[in-house]
């Protein structure tokens, strides 16, 4: 039997960072946060849970992207300081632009390139955790990350000529 308050306890913070790293919105945050444990309940009726972090961390960045899709703009990144300490209001803006771009460009990419992605660049996990987690080889994360970053450049290219 699962202490469901116990694995909440523990886990629930990292099922948090990593759903305000993709989103940068709380509200939205702690919907993801409740809607990952719904789905970790579920998931327990049909399979068995060899790694609860790495279930948890996938049905989290797989929910956060989905919510980030269904947005019609980014939402700015409150609270995270990209520019420097001192950095100017321009370059903050600036910053802030960009961050707002790479957030709707992210919603853009296939499903697998963007768990790669947001799972590498904001949890800041080693190719080796992200093949665990998301259960495929590291070449294969390897690929996704290969073509999500090219992907990217193409989208923020068009994206910052149109601006």
């Amino acid at each position: 039997m699962i202490n469901w308050d116990h694995l909440v306890r523990e886990h629930g913070p990292a099922v948090a960072r990593t759903a305000w790293r993709i989103l940068g919105h709380a509200a939205d945050t702690e919907d993801v946060v409740q809607d990952v444990f719904l789905e970790a309940h579920r998931a327990l009726r049909t399979q068995q849970v060899r790694s609860w972090p790495a279930l948890l961390r996938r049905i989290a960045t797989c929910q956060a992207l989905y919510r980030l899709r269904q947005r019609k703009r980014g939402v700015p990144l409150d609270g995270l300081e990209l520019a420097g300490a001192h950095a100017s209001p321009e370059e903050s803006a600036q910053e802030h632009e960009l961050a707002d771009r790479l957030r709707e460009a992210v919603a853009q990419l296939p499903p697998r390139e963007s768990e790669v992605f947001c799972l590498c660049f904001f949890d800041e996990l080693p190719h080796e955790r992200i093949a665990e987690t998301l259960d495929i080889s590291t070449g294969a994360v390897k690929t996704a990350l290969c073509k999500a970053r090219t992907r990217l450049e193409e989208l923020l290219v068009v994206a910052g000529k149109g601006a």
